[in-house]
């Protein structure tokens, strides 16, 4: 009646009022007969593949000029493209049957989407995103999945529906350069594997080295950001250190706010004007009156420091505002300032002697570089590579400072190119929002093909003072999906909360190897993220973020597991040591929303 393959993470079942007992391991789990049969029907029964007898012409244009074609068969196809030598658009169409699609994904979407739709756009470059387009159905099968290896030049991929030839028409334009080499084209329609396969399938393909990160890089981190904005200064960040410390934090970052002495928050009536001062790069005498002294305080009490810079912003009220006004791109200025333009190589000059002086005057541990992606994909005004060298400058200025420098990057550009000039990418702003949080880091840990041994950060936790400590504990849970960050004035919230974090920061540290070693696996299905499951040796560690899918995320654990319930439900884990919210002891078998619990 059940495919063995299905159940091979089952001992035996056996039908016990109205449930289904799986025995896994030391843990039985009762499931609803009638929604083990829905699941089943779903999700998990084997059919065969759809028959795919369509072979597609693929032809390749410079400008408008037909310049070859090939035949991209029905499975895994890798077609060379030759670079023409010279700028320009270089164009690539196709016809790709819709067969059984029921979702789509680019590198732009935090999650999958669950629908088919019109026009479907995705833009990429070497600083945003990387050229990739899959396509699967509602098991989340690979259906056609479509990729460049040419992560430097400036991409966009267009499908659009043709009704009449039940196809989407596939457009890729490349804006080549003169220095554009050879690419590879990627047309992956196998059917036997997942989706999140396919990509990380070819992410492997890319043979892009992970490099050695620096040990620093997975250390748990407190942010300013969140918690204070641009009213941080001196004395604050000296009061709130050693409680950051006590917690479990070993790497500050001093966020935007120390640059200007304005003391704000941010707010619907300040955002506007936000960037205005951004640009000058030098520390306000006013916040931080002792400044070389109060880094070296900072380190001494056990944390590494980072400050906060966004290269590409050139604030209107900054001093080098007129000196860049022909390097900006001219567009309106957004929340106070305008983009540099990193192809002006005088101006790139002068912004990396600034932030190299400040790495090099203040011995800083590093940098976090931020808006890398405000210069746009644009296939009309390419500017991949240019961007890709100063990127590639910055990161030498950085580490010949600090050989061993945190240099963080964040969610649009933490993508495989990047990995040789990152130490940890992070995930998007996303204040209050643990769900989302826990999207966005699994979004990372696929588009890096899975994202071994390579420290992907969370966005910092944030709640509301008044929240409640279960869903404080699902922001922490959320926030190990990744390294640990956190944005709390921690001198002003309660014993509590403070317990809830000083178990959870102590989970991490005690699995470290699960994050520095492990093998990593999201699973989506159309509700989104459903879990994220790490690997090491006879252990393994799984996020539950529906409730509804824990039978499957257990399937292939190791003999022991640790359960973090993400999800809004009490998970029934019969036989499980179980603890609540804030790591205290729970009802045997029964893991509640917030808490863990540890089977094998």
């Amino acid at each position: 009646m059940f495919p063995a393959k299905e159940c091979s993470f089952l001992f035996s079942f056996a039908q016990q009022d109205k449930k289904i007992i799986f025995h896994h391991k030391k843990a039985k789990i009762s499931v609803p007969v009638l929604y083990f049969f829905f699941q089943y029907d779903i999700l998990s029964a084997t059919t065969d593949p759809i028959e795919r007898k369509c072979s597609m012409k693929v032809d390749f244009y410079f400008g408008q000029d037909l310049i070859s074609s090939a035949e991209a068969g029905d499975s895994l196809a890798k077609i060379p493209v030759k670079a023409p030598g010279k700028a320009g658009r270089q164009i690539i169409r196709f016809s790709l049957p819709i067969l059984d699609f029921q979702g789509f994904w680019i590198p732009e979407e935090r999650v999958p989407g669950s629908r088919i739709i019109w026009v479907i756009q995705g833009k990429s470059a070497a600083q945003r995103n990387f050229p990739y387009m899959a396509f699967f159905n509602s098991k989340q099968e690979n259906r056609a999945s479509i990729a460049l290896s040419n992560l430097y030049d400036d991409v966009q991929i267009d499908a659009r529906m043709n009704q009449q030839e039940c196809t989407y028409d596939i457009t890729i334009t490349v804006a080549v350069k003169e220095n554009t080499g050879d690419y590879v084209l990627t047309l992956d329609r196998r059917g036997d594997l997942l989706w999140t396969e396919a990509l990380a399938d070819w992410v492997k393909s890319l043979n892009i080295a992970t490099p050695a990160f620096p040990d620093n890089a997975w250390d748990p981190v407190f942010c300013t950001w969140y918690a204070v904005h641009g009213m941080v200064n001196q004395d604050w960040v000296e009061r709130i250190a050693p409680e950051a410390v006590r917690l479990g934090f070993k790497t500050l970052i001093i966020d935007d706010g120390w640059s200007y002495d304005d003391m704000k928050r941010v707010s619907p009536q300040t955002i506007t004007t936000w960037y205005n001062s951004i640009g000058n790069w030098t520390v306000s005498d006013k916040k931080f009156p002792d400044f070389a002294n109060h880094v070296k305080r900072i380190q001494k009490a056990g944390m590494h420091y980072m400050l906060w810079v966004a290269p590409f912003l050139i604030g209107k009220d900054s001093d080098i505002a007129e000196r860049f006004s022909k390097a900006v791109f001219p567009a309106d200025p957004k929340e106070g300032c305008r983009t540099f333009d990193s192809a002006h190589e005088k101006e790139s000059g002068i912004l990396l002697d600034k932030l190299g002086t400040l790495m090099e005057k203040y011995q800083l541990d590093g940098l976090k570089v931020d808006f890398l992606d405000y210069i746009f994909p644009n296939i009309e005004r390419s500017r991949g590579r240019e961007t890709l060298h100063f990127i590639e400058q910055l990161s030498k200025r950085i580490r010949a400072a600090k050989a061993d420098a945190l240099i963080e990057f964040r969610q649009s550009y933490a993508t495989p190119q990047m990995l040789a000039y990152g130490t940890q990418f992070r995930a998007g702003d996303v204040p209050f929002d643990y769900e989302d949080n826990f999207a966005r880091l699994c979004q990372i840990r696929i588009s890096l093909g899975g994202g071994d041994g390579v420290p992907v950060h969370a966005d910092p936790v944030y709640w509301h003072p008044q929240e409640s400590p279960v869903n404080i504990a699902r922001h922490m849970i959320a926030s190990l999906a990744g390294v640990p960050m956190i944005s709390m004035d921690l001198n002003h919230i309660s014993e509590q909360e403070k317990e809830i974090i000083a178990h959870w920061t102590a989970f991490y540290q005690e699995h470290l190897d699960f994050y520095r070693k492990g093998h990593w696996e999201a699973a989506y299905h159309p509700s989104g993220a459903s879990w994220l499951k790490v690997t090491l040796g006879n252990e393994s560690m799984v996020i539950v973020h529906d409730e509804a899918r824990l039978v499957q995320a257990l399937e292939k654990a190791a003999d022991k597991v640790y359960v973090l319930n993400l999800s809004p439900e009490e998970l029934a884990l019969p036989g499980a040591l179980t603890s609540g919210p804030d790591g205290h002891a729970a009802r045997p078998g029964h893991v509640p929303c917030g808490g863990m619990g540890i089977i094998g």
